[in-house]
């Protein structure tokens, strides 16, 4: 897995964790039936403690993203395609949101932004 935390950020590790782990699942880099790394191995890992490291994966499995087999580890869930969907647009929403806060703050108003966001839907992003 290619995570990367920022410990500067001020984001707790395990949220950073959690939306990483569903943010390479809506790219497609994990997929359901995959199985995510021991809790102690993600520790080792990634250089944290291992009480975070089951935090998140407590989380992951409340959320339905990733399921606990006794005796096996933990697997990226079954039936979490219709909610990787979601969180699809929920990445390209925050993103959108960044882009909209940058305009505003170059000085350019919503229509300008909206303008400049059909041209480049227009010009397919430029390429």
């Amino acid at each position: 897995m290619n995570i990367k935390l920022d410990h500067e950020s001020g984001v707790p590790i395990y949220l950073q964790l959690i939306e990483q782990v569903k943010f390479l699942i809506a790219c497609g880099s994990l997929k359901p039936g995959d199985q995510m790394p021991s809790v102690r191995e993600l520790a080792v890992q990634l250089k944290i403690n291992p009480n975070t490291a089951a935090r998140t994966y407590r989380e992951l499995q409340y959320e339905n993203v990733i399921e606990s087999r006794r005796g096996e580890g933990n697997y990226i869930s079954e039936n979490y395609s219709e909610l990787a969907k979601k969180e699809k647009r929920k990445i390209i929403n925050g993103k959108f949101r960044e882009v909209i806060v940058q305009g505003r703050s170059f000085g350019l108003n919503d229509d300008e932004i909206s303008k400049t966001f059909i041209e480049s839907l227009d010009n397919k992003g430029g390429k």
